[in-house]
């Protein structure tokens, strides 16, 4: 009996498979926030945030009201990093390796935006004090650069 090959190893077998990318979705792709995604970003309440370490691959919701990721000009996010269960992976993780993606969602919406990038840890004071939610402030922003 002949066992069926039923993994794929091979890119040409994958892109037979599935065929060419939809033209739309490359239209989409851009290296700084184009103005349409700008309402996208300021009304998502959760993104999910994706991080690379030397334990391997990490994602952690971040979640405020909308517009808690600030857009602070067309190639940059600011993210407040606020106090969760102290594990601090994804930090950890970007100073390993400063790469960053982000899955940016809005309940009720069948659209999702995602945008990689570079990130940094900040902590200075002016930067964390605009963050404050009821007199409390992050103890980090992330700075990221697309």
């Amino acid at each position: 009996m002949t066992e069926e090959k039923t993994s794929i190893t091979e890119l040409a077998e994958l892109e037979r498979i599935y065929g060419a990318v939809a033209t739309p979705s490359l239209a989409k792709v851009t290296d700084h926030i184009h103005p349409a995604y700008r309402p996208f970003i300021e009304a998502s309440s959760f993104v999910a945030l994706a991080t690379s370490g030397p334990d391997g691959l990490d994602v952690s919701p971040r979640g405020d009201p909308a517009g808690f990721i600030e857009i602070e000009n067309d190639r940059t996010l600011l993210l407040p990093d606020r106090r969760g269960n102290n594990r601090i992976n994804s930090l950890r993780n970007i100073l390993h390796d400063n790469r960053v993606a982000l899955l940016f969602l809005i309940s009720g919406i069948g659209e999702t935006l995602r945008v990689n990038g570079r990130a940094t840890i900040s902590t200075d004071p002016t930067l964390i004090a605009r963050f404050a939610v009821n007199n409390k402030s992050p103890k980090t922003v992330l700075r990221i650069l697309l």
